[in-house]
């Protein structure tokens, strides 16, 4: 299994679903792993398997205080830069409006 780290520093309860990969090749998105992450919260999150450690793209969302908001990254070449902000560092921090701003660092 794969495992990752989110972090949440944006101040809002969020929900990210974290799309894996179907091997190497970006073009195919496997399964969808919904996570609630509280306010300033952080948590590891398994995903993936041997064979298919690769995530594809994130989906997040927040609501709070009346706004909304939403967004959504995908892979679309490997070896990209959000290539390797998901798939070669371990812990994903989310910050920013709506945790909207996602940086990758290994911990």
């Amino acid at each position: 299994m794969a495992y990752k780290n989110l972090v949440n520093q944006s101040g809002l309860p969020l929900s990210i679903e974290l799309v894996t990969r179907q091997g190497s090749d970006p073009s195919q998105s496997g399964a969808t792993i919904s996570v609630s992450l509280a306010a300033n919260g952080k948590q590891t999150v398994e995903y993936g398997n041997n064979q298919n450690p690769y995530l594809n793209a994130l989906v997040i969302s927040s609501s709070a205080n009346g706004a909304f908001a939403n967004g959504s990254q995908i892979v679309t070449t490997r070896g990209s830069t959000w290539d390797n902000v998901l798939n070669t560092n371990n812990t994903l921090t989310f910050s920013g409006a709506g945790g909207l701003n996602v940086v990758g660092t290994n911990t």
